[in-house]
């Protein structure tokens, strides 16, 4: 009998392969960058306990924006400082509570916001201290029903350059912390950085929305450049991190602040967060691992999973798939639902979602995804 060559043979077992796989064929592709294949990130932080953080709340919910309310907790402070701006955190707790309940985080902004400009190495050792760090920590957890504080804000930008301060603030659990740097050459208006900082200890932001305030020259309130500045970011495929002092807003609908958030808003390829759970993301991306297991009777099977701490890494990551149509998908084996196209808020949601032959499922780690 005639034998096949090497090469006819592989081409011949290769076709066979396809042949039996056919159109029931599942094959993963890889982790996405964003969740849910976004093109980029708007991410919000707005700074202070103040009265106005309802207002500027109020705003972001009407469009959409999802972002880190940096507070300061001392419920209680000195007479001297009873109406000092950023010590009104008392009322503001019901306003908070339904912000976590929102898709918005709370993030520290320390107890107290100390502050003192230029800082000095004694003072950030002595400012810094566990009941600022810890507890203004432990009173956000205490207040609200968030199930971690991943985000700390250095009051004044102050103390964010010292390594052993930023060793403080990952000591006490945090995963990312926010400056605002030199104020008072105007440094702070645009660090005009647009993806993950590569020191999330001394994480920059892209701009700021809000008028001159403290100790800055100067102020970017032209809505035409803030936009131009997110359309930068979006054409790059990145991360658009602005932050906002509620205080210096004005507010309505055809205030600066309004008319900047109506233009980024509610765009179904952009992935709306805040600071921390964006943070938190990257480690998932990079944390975990993808496995392709024995199918039984599904078409495929996938172990995803990781080592991290789910307390703190809570959100879900995606995961791009080629899948035949009429594909189901189950997670630990509940059937996961199906979405079109639509605006992605929520950090910690599962779904999948179709282009063609290309799914992309969206999932919490831990899991063992089948397809059907």
């Amino acid at each position: 009998m005639r034998q096949l060559s090497p090469g006819l043979l592989s081409a011949f077992l290769l076709s066979a392969t396809a042949f039996a796989a056919g159109s029931d064929s599942v094959r993963y592709v890889g982790k996405t960058k964003y969740l849910n294949n976004a093109r980029a990130v708007v991410s919000h932080n707005i700074d202070d306990s103040t009265k106005y953080v309802p207002n500027s709340l109020d705003v972001m919910d009407k469009y959409g924006i999802k972002a880190t309310i940096f507070i300061s907790t001392e419920e209680d402070p000195p007479v001297e400082e009873r109406f000092f701006t950023q010590l009104q955190v008392k009322p503001l707790w019901p306003r908070l509570r339904k912000a976590v309940e929102n898709g918005h985080e709370i993030g520290s902004h320390s107890r107290t916001h100390p502050c003192k400009r230029p800082d000095t190495e004694q003072f950030c050792s002595e400012a810094y201290t566990d009941a600022e760090i810890v507890g203004s920590r432990d009173l956000i957890l205490k207040r609200t029903k968030q199930p971690h504080v991943w985000t700390w804000c250095y009051p004044c930008g102050n103390c964010a350059n010292y390594e052993f301060i930023q060793k403080r603030i990952a000591a006490a659990g945090y995963i990312v912390a926010r400056n605002y740097p030199n104020e008072a050459q105007d440094g702070h208006i645009v660090p005009n950085l647009q993806t993950w900082d590569t020191n999330p200890f001394n994480a920059g932001y892209t701009q700021v929305v809000q008028k001159r305030g403290g100790a800055a020259k100067s102020e970017i309130t032209d809505v035409k450049i803030l936009n131009a500045k997110f359309d930068e970011v979006y054409r790059n495929g990145g991360i658009y991190n602005f932050m906002s002092h509620p205080q210096w807003l004005d507010y309505g609908p055809d205030s600066f602040y309004e008319q900047h958030l109506a233009y980024i808003s509610r765009r179904p390829d952009i992935w709306y967060v805040p600071m921390g759970p964006l943070y938190a993301y990257r480690t998932l991306h990079q944390q975990t691992d993808v496995q392709q297991i024995d199918a039984g009777p599904a078409k495929a099977r996938f172990r995803v999973s990781n080592n991290l701490d789910r307390k703190v890494y809570n959100g879900s990551i995606t995961l791009e798939f080629r899948a035949p149509a009429g594909t189901t998908v189950l997670s630990n084996g509940k059937r996961l639902s199906e979405r079109t196209k639509q605006v992605t808020d929520r950090w910690n949601e599962e779904y999948f979602r179709r282009e063609g032959e290309t799914v992309y499922v969206t999932v919490r780690p831990n899991t063992t995804l089948e397809f059907r």
